[in-house]
């Protein structure tokens, strides 16, 4: 029963990561007036996946409980 929600939340995190990278890649490349480059996309995925991870982790956990 643990490892359903465990894996569900790796993928939603794995798919958030590239989600917000493509997403930040796609704004940083069309406004190069940010000043920002397509490294920092690459940054913004790898801090999204993780804590996409945990909030899923943690909201599918809670709600897959049995209540008393």
């Amino acid at each position: 029963m643990g490892l359903k929600p465990f894996a569900l939340s790796l993928l939603l995190g794995v798919a958030g990561g590239f989600f917000a990278y493509f997403l930040a890649w796609g704004l940083f490349t069309t406004h190069p007036e940010l000043g920002m480059g397509t490294p920092s996309a690459r940054t913004i995925g790898i801090w999204v996946s993780p804590i996409v991870f945990l909030g899923s982790w943690i909201y599918l956990s809670l709600k897959n409980r049995p209540r008393s």
